[in-house]
């Protein structure tokens, strides 16, 4: 089963948006449940994307993207 990877909500103060930086893992590439896959910026602060589920990551949004919340970032697929 296909799993969203979405900004968390409670990340956000009071800004309506912020910016994907950098995947860490390559499209395809196999993952583990809370494991660390990429970073973003709310507010000036630099906060780490964990992976939801383990699997297969499928990247949706580029790095230097505006995101905001709820914002679906990318996917775990079933390996």
């Amino acid at each position: 089963m296909r799993v969203d990877i979405v900004v968390p909500g409670e990340m956000w103060g009071d800004s309506l948006e912020g910016v994907m930086l950098t995947w860490i893992y390559k499209d395809g590439a196999l993952v583990e449940k809370d494991q660390v896959i990429g970073e973003m910026m709310v507010e000036k602060a630099q906060l780490e994307l964990l992976a939801p589920a383990s699997g297969r990551l499928r990247i949706l949004t580029a790095p230097e993207t505006v995101i905001g919340r709820r914002h679906v970032l990318g996917t775990i697929e079933p390996p």
